[in-house]
């Protein structure tokens, strides 16, 4: 079997071999605008080979205990002051060999990720082809990070947040224990059910029953339960918009703050460039420097002063104001504009794809096949479709329409015709007849139709498809005629 030593270096020429690999991508991008299907499909290819080798090197990683670097390292008893200077060095050697197969590891784990993102994205009828060509092919994850423009960390921060639970989970069911009348006497039962109101299910299901007890049980599953994918998405959107997020910071900046105060950031930031942050308000101060630090300080604020930026002791109002604008629109459109394409994203893996269709894609490994909406809260595509509505309507269609073997294919056209209208059906390229033979599928289904109804669906976009209802109506008045 092969040592640790060796497979720590074959993984690292290898690792920088695929660095070179997204770099050949992003030259290819920059050379061209349009690339044709077989370039997408060598691509392709080349990623199921990498991804096949990174597989190989992650198992055997593995083997070698690479997961759990510290197993079999213990200490050193019994040992006198002149041996120190030895187990010093074993010590260093130890914290060296385990950092290098942790960060091994971690970069192959990364790489992985990657290439399945990538191999999801060009596979997917809804698979974004933009994101491939950013993505840490060669596990660089924490390299590309640092590389980041500073006003980019804390949108990385807040994104990275939505994919956790901040509350007590998404509700799964709810058990009861209720009692019912049946043929005349009261009769005990313990339920267990998925729907939020309870109320109207009892009622449809056992009448006039009394509930006495009632226990909601919640799931703690997060909508992406893997870190690695979690950040690699992460970063991998900000990158992919990064020149977007560049052009509407400019924009919004050009419109909101005059000319003027444009020029006084401009030059503030230039005076203040020359000095570390601890010289600038809200900098972290080293006290070990105090002297040092007050005298730059108080350089930085002379200088400041001289170009009418700075009095009484603080920065002047219009610059302090313009300062606080062009952070909070820095801060708005490093979150809003990767969000934005992300919730597109997302939205089409879920329209497009039925759950057997999401369970064997890898746009978004290890994501959840039929999230709850409270774990789509933040989705926001910056246009008029309500995502978590179509969405929420098309996961109901998806648990129903197997009873009646209707097939789940087109069926997010379906959602989006009753939630929106036929524009939206267009909109997301579903063809209107495929739609309508779906809906005639539906219409005669009454307890669907109900169900529909609860959910404040406009049932009459169904009925009207109803041929059997128009059959047994055209049937009722050609009999009336007769009289």
């Amino acid at each position: 079997m092969e040592d640790s030593s060796s497979l720590i270096k074959r993984c690292n020429e290898y690792l920088t071999e695929l660095q070179q690999f997204r770099e050949y991508l992003l030259e290819l991008r920059a050379n061209k605008t349009n690339i044709d299907k077989s370039t997408y499909d060598e691509i392709t290819n080349k990623l199921k080979e990498n991804l096949e080798i990174l597989e190989d090197l992650k198992e055997k990683m593995e083997i070698c205990g690479f997961d759990t670097p510290y197993m079999g390292v213990g200490t050193l008893k019994g040992c006198d002051d002149s041996d120190i200077y030895e187990i010093k060095n074993y010590s260093s050697h130890l914290r060296r060999m385990v950092d290098e197969k942790k960060g091994a590891l971690e970069r192959v784990r990364y790489a992985i990720i990657s290439h399945k993102m990538a191999i999801g994205n060009l596979s997917d009828d809804a698979g974004n082809k933009n994101i491939i060509f950013f993505l840490p092919y060669g596990g660089a994850y924490k390299e590309l990070l640092m590389q980041l423009p500073s006003i980019f960390i804390k949108s990385y921060k807040k994104i990275l947040n939505i994919f956790e639970l901040n509350h007590k989970g998404v509700l799964s069911s709810i058990t009861m224990s209720i009692v019912v009348i049946e043929n005349g006497k009261r009769k005990f039962k313990r339920i267990k059910i998925e729907d939020e109101d309870y109320d109207a299910y009892i009622e449809k299901h056992y009448g006039d029953a009394l509930i006495t007890s009632l226990k909601k049980n919640y799931s703690k599953n997060k909508l992406i339960t893997d870190s690695y994918v979690k950040k690699t998405i992460v970063l991998a959107y900000l990158l992919t918009y990064a020149d977007d997020i560049e052009k509407e910071i400019n924009k919004r900046l050009n419109n909101t703050l005059s000319k003027h105060q444009r020029d006084m950031i401009v030059k503030y930031l230039e005076i203040t460039s020359n000095y570390d942050c601890e010289y600038i308000d809200g900098g972290v101060i080293d006290f070990r420097r105090m002297d040092e630090i007050r005298l730059k300080k108080q350089e930085l604020n002379e200088e400041l002063e001289k170009c009418g930026l700075f009095k009484d002791g603080k920065i002047i109002d219009e610059l302090q104001t313009a300062l606080n604008i062009e952070k909070n629109i820095y801060d708005e459109v490093c979150y809003e504009i990767p969000i934005k394409y992300l919730s597109n994203d997302l939205f089409k893996y879920y329209l497009y794809n039925t759950p057997d269709e999401r369970s064997r894609s890898n746009m978004f490994p290890s994501i959840l096949l039929t999230p709850a909406m409270s774990q789509l809260t933040w989705a926001n595509m910056g246009d008029n479709i309500n995502p978590k509505s179509v969405l929420d309507l098309k996961f109901l269609l998806e648990r129903e329409l197997p009873n009646y073997k209707i097939s789940l294919k087109n069926v997010g056209g379906v959602a989006l015709y009753l939630i929106h209208d036929w524009d939206a059906v267009k909109k997301y390229g579903y063809n209107k007849k495929d739609i309508e033979s779906i809906l005639k599928d539906i219409a005669p289904l009454s307890d669907l139709m109900s169900n529909l109804k609860e959910k404040n669906i406009d049932i009459e976009k169904i009925e009207k498809y109803n041929t059997i209802k128009k059959k047994r109506t055209k049937k009722f008045l050609n009999a009336l005629s007769k009289l």
